[in-house]
């Protein structure tokens, strides 16, 4: 057995719905820093494991060395249908999980500069795409910038804040995380944050428009249907009221009505195994504060 290379998120809870089960084909759509796709491969199934970020290949390459059940492709999870691999194609899954959290590796990168603790050249890009926190601060319209906040970071000041942004960036440019986090706090905005840093919503907002990150976990749930073997296990863990929100809406739009008819007019479904999320215990969290925010939501797949 191979010791963890990091610490994943609520990973005895998820291996309970795979007790007892042995040789699963099991899909992790977010390798990041494989301590899920490790905890997996260390119980002999073997996992198909997607990631866009360039720094976890090399942890697959290694992981790969050792444990040649593995198989890895450089892809974001929204991009599940153009894996271009035979193997891959063939396959029903018989666990899904997709965890939206960032890894540590991509939380400590300053060059992505996702933590407001540490300065760094505004980017919060994780996911390659066109988008960057410095685009977004320093050249959306104070209309979009207003929605961004108050949309993605759920700041009811928002109109407040955009307008502060505005005009601060007519002055200087803001090109860093520190010097986001000064115009923040001159904005004199009320951002209800009591129990977490002020800054915290707008880094929320900025990372979710810079990356897509909603509108990628809705592509990803429109087609995930088509790699769930039957009475297979789609689990998904987030991190945020919006991503909850979007999965917990998803399990139920995809439900059983009663009588047994499919609520989405199709003919499969998910059998709602979690009503109330899974959230991680005092031990973890204590052990990793990232934890606390996270919700994990499954369903089982009939059709």
């Amino acid at each position: 057995m191979i010791e963890n290379l990091h610490k994943p998120i609520m990973v005895n809870e998820i291996l309970k719905f795979t007790e007892g089960l042995s040789n699963l084909n099991i899909l992790d759509c977010t390798f990041g820093g494989g301590g899920h796709t490790l905890q997996f491969l260390n119980k002999n199934h073997k996992v198909f494991a997607l990631d866009c970020d360039p720094n976890a290949i090399d942890i697959a390459k290694n992981l790969k060395k050792k444990l040649t059940n593995l198989f890895y492709f450089q892809i974001n999870f929204k991009d599940i249908d153009l894996v271009n691999d035979k193997n891959f194609k063939q396959c029903k899954f018989d666990f899904i999980l997709l965890d939206l959290g960032y890894s540590s590796n991509q939380l400590e990168n300053v060059d992505i500069g996702i933590s407001f603790k540490t300065d760094a050249n505004l980017n919060m890009n994780y996911l390659d795409s066109e988008n960057s926190a410095f685009n977004i601060i320093n050249n959306y319209s104070e209309e979009d910038l207003s929605k961004v906040f108050f949309e993605f970071g759920e700041i009811f000041q928002s109109k407040k804040l955009a307008k502060y942004i505005v005009e601060s960036r007519k002055t200087k440019k803001i090109n860093t995380n520190f010097e986001l986090i000064e115009v923040l706090r001159d904005s004199k905005v009320n951002f209800k944050s009591k129990k977490i840093h002020f800054a915290t919503q707008a880094f929320q907002a900025l990372r979710i428009e810079a990356n897509n990150e909603l509108a990628n976990l809705k592509i990803f749930l429109n087609k995930i249907h088509d790699y769930i073997q039957k009475g297979g296990f789609l689990a998904i863990i987030s991190f945020h009221s919006l991503e909850d929100r979007i999965v917990k809406n998803f399990f139920k739009d995809n439900s059983f009505l009663k009588g047994g008819s499919f609520k989405n007019g199709d003919n499969w479904a998910f059998e709602i195994l979690t009503k109330k999320p899974i959230t991680p215990q005092i031990e973890e969290i204590k052990y990793n504060p990232r934890s606390r925010s996270a919700k994990l939501r499954v369903g089982r797949f009939i059709n």
